[in-house]
């Protein structure tokens, strides 16, 4: 599939609401820690002036290259790089500015990894249990983990990573099943987590299991709280950072740190006056996360678990 059929299915999630809290100054610098195909940077310049700076990382060399298509033609000045967010210290160097007016961190897939077989993310679609987001590195993949983890710390994983309540059963039932042979596919693993769920709760229970893996695979949540103050401290005052979560693990780290650096003091609540002096670092643009449209939702079914928060730099 080229880029050209790419775009017709691919839907950035919340661009609007995105656009409009993060666009604080139309000549800026903007930038898209997980670019995926492009869509947010494409609905920015828009908005933006001739004169503005886009640009954009992934870790994905697929999706740096057909984002990197897309936005040839914006009018504004723009550069996408291979790269991990959690890296973006040292990444920034590879750009025309250092720091940021807007950044957006969108921790969903994009859809080239969804609706790519190989790529081992999705449940509908038989390939490898792969799951990495950068398949250039040497990184384990998920059936590296479904077949060498105990079923004690498979348990583990899908319980603390997926949320899942029958984690215990699911685990067993996969390292029965690998007694038999080794598990290598998606489609494998779906028909073992069939065949461990109740019917009712079997969607639910596919996409909690394939989440804890990927989850696993990618380091995701230990990125995130690495790399939050990182990105914090590349804004400049008054600079905007959006964050899209799409479930309670990452939404929760997110909100958390948000919470920290808008209190800023870390005192004691037991002490009468604050001894640490750390002052608030940012202010809540959104009082809460925001939710996709029900418009959208129909229109985009990905966006339905998205949760967009927004804070300024002080």
């Amino acid at each position: 599939m080229g880029p050209t059929s790419r775009d017709s299915v691919h839907l950035p999630v919340m661009a609007e609401e995105i656009v409009h809290h993060l666009t604080v100054v139309t000549d800026g610098a903007y930038l898209d820690l997980t670019a995926g195909l492009g869509g947010h940077l494409l609905a920015l310049s828009k908005s933006v002036d001739e004169s503005a700076r886009l640009y954009g990382v992934d870790k994905d060399g697929e999706a740096v290259r057909v984002a990197s298509k897309r936005l040839e033609k914006v009018n504004q000045h723009c550069k996408i790089i291979q790269s991990s967010y959690v890296d973006i210290l040292d990444t920034v160097a590879q750009f025309g500015d250092d720091r940021f007016d807007g950044i957006l961190l969108d921790l969903g897939l994009s859809s080239l990894q969804l609706d790519t077989a190989a790529r081992g993310f999705s449940h509908n679609e038989d390939g490898p249990l792969d799951m990495r987001f950068d398949q250039e590195k040497g990184l384990r993949t998920a059936a590296d983990l479904v077949n060498g983890l105990s079923q004690s710390q498979l348990a583990n994983l899908f319980r603390d990573y997926g949320e899942e309540r029958r984690s215990a059963r699911i685990a067993a039932a996969i390292v029965r099943e690998r007694q038999k042979e080794m598990i290598l596919t998606t489609s494998h693993l779906k028909t073992i987590i069939l065949s461990s769920s109740a019917p009712a709760h079997q969607k639910k229970t596919l996409s909690r299991i394939f989440q804890a893996l990927r989850i696993a695979v990618n380091s995701e949540l230990d990125s995130l709280a690495e790399a939050l103050p990182n990105i914090v401290s590349i804004l400049n005052s008054g600079g905007r950072l959006a964050v899209l979560a799409y479930h309670s693990l990452e939404d929760r780290i997110v909100k958390r740190f948000f919470q920290q650096q808008i209190k800023g003091c870390i005192c004691p609540p037991r002490l009468p006056v604050c001894i640490c002096g750390k002052l608030p670092t940012l202010r809540a643009v959104t009082r809460k996360a925001l939710l996709p449209s029900q418009t959208e939702i129909e229109s985009n079914p990905r966006a339905r678990s998205a949760r967009l928060r927004v804070v300024e730099r002080i």
